[in-house]
């Protein structure tokens, strides 16, 4: 049986560039894309707690509470759901909690610029925007949210597809759907430059809520295998959500279901584009045991591929995570051969200010 090799990648060094776009390649983004944006998932949880219970937890006092209790956030959350339905309100009081919570500070700043308005719109449609309204978020963006890794992955992937090397699918597991948003503007914006006529160019890029979301072989899909959930805006009042609010995967129960059933759309998806591109990982703790658990399902099929067709004894890993280089060497070490057994290589960055320049060596840009 072969072995999986310790390879970590230097994410600035030139002799890494191209590697990830000299193949298929599928993006896989969490969380921590979107963080500066909205609410980290610990701050998220605490917010909801504290609305759905009454509670005032500020963060030390809800740290002191996660250690006492040594419980999951998708716990605490689950506690938040159960208790809003004991109070008897409607089942999805919930997820509006939700909504109200992961937007709550961005739409703040889109107020205080006098964007607010076409902010909610575009993250539900970006293309009902006018080109000023279109132009005004793009400054908008780029003037709030210009080095945070939300922008930097929409400018580089918007590149990447006029360059031919755009990645096959983007699997993201967040419930806010500003990535979709961000890029869809960018595109927008960058055709009416290239063309001089203000008419949305055909999607390059299409959010894809569920399983039987339509697309074609022109449109890169981004997945969101964990539901997504969008403020609801006046113009599509008509339709009671545009969103996938009913999927998301917040609370334990939904965890739960999702490691017992062997047949969910996130799993099949994820295992399909884990077996046929490499993943390049970003936003994510890497904490999350269904994801390691696909991905070392993965990973053992790939190795008995591998020696079937090869002779080689050492395999190097085919997927990458990107994450920042601790300073403590040991922890350096155990992270990395902690990931080879699910076939996850590092690519070790100084800081998230630099994702941008990573991305253009990684990608060839």
């Amino acid at each position: 049986m072969a072995s999986t090799k310790n390879k970590p990648l230097e994410g600035k060094d030139k002799k890494f560039r191209g590697i990830v776009a000299n193949r298929p390649w599928s993006l896989c983004v969490g969380a921590g894309i979107s963080v500066g944006l909205v609410p980290t998932w610990q701050d998220l949880t605490r917010r909801v707690l504290n609305e759905a219970f009454g509670t005032g937890y500020d963060n030390d006092g809800f740290d002191a509470l996660s250690r006492n209790m040594r419980w999951s956030l998708d716990a605490l959350l689950q506690g938040a759901a159960n208790y809003l339905f004991l109070q008897g309100q409607p089942r999805d009081a919930f997820s509006g909690l939700l909504e109200k919570h992961i937007y709550n500070d961005f739409l703040k700043v889109a107020d205080s610029s006098n964007v607010k308005e076409a902010v909610i719109e575009a993250l539900n449609n970006p293309r009902l925007l006018k080109k000023d309204q279109v132009y005004s978020l793009c400054d908008f963006f780029m003037a709030n949210y210009g080095s945070s890794t939300l922008v930097s992955l929409a400018q580089r992937t918007s590149i990447a597809k006029g360059n031919g090397k755009a990645p096959q699918s983007i699997i993201n597991f967040n419930a806010d759907t500003l990535l979709s948003t961000v890029l869809d503007l960018f595109l927008i914006k960058n055709h009416f430059e290239s063309t001089r006529k203000f008419e949305h160019p055909k999607a390059e890029y299409k959010k894809t809520l569920r399983g039987m979301d339509s697309g074609n072989v022109y449109v890169t899909p981004i997945f969101h295998c964990h539901g997504a959930i969008s403020p609801q805006s006046i113009k599509s009042c008509a339709v009671k959500y545009k969103d996938a609010r009913e999927n998301l995967v917040f609370s334990e129960n939904d965890y739960l279901e999702i490691a017992g059933n062997v047949s969910t759309w996130a799993q099949s998806l994820f295992l399909f584009q884990a077996q046929c591109s490499r993943l390049l990982i970003i936003g994510h703790s890497m904490s999350d045991s269904n994801i390691r658990k696909w991905l070392a399902w993965s990973h053992e099929n790939s190795m008995k591929d591998i020696v079937q067709l090869t002779n080689s004894s050492e395999i190097t890993p085919r997927h990458i995570w990107i994450a920042i280089e601790p300073s403590d060497k040991n922890q350096k070490l155990i992270q990395e051969v902690s990931l080879l057994h699910i076939g996850v290589r590092i690519c070790w960055i100084p800081c998230w200010g630099d994702i941008g320049e990573v991305l253009d060596n990684l990608l060839a840009l």
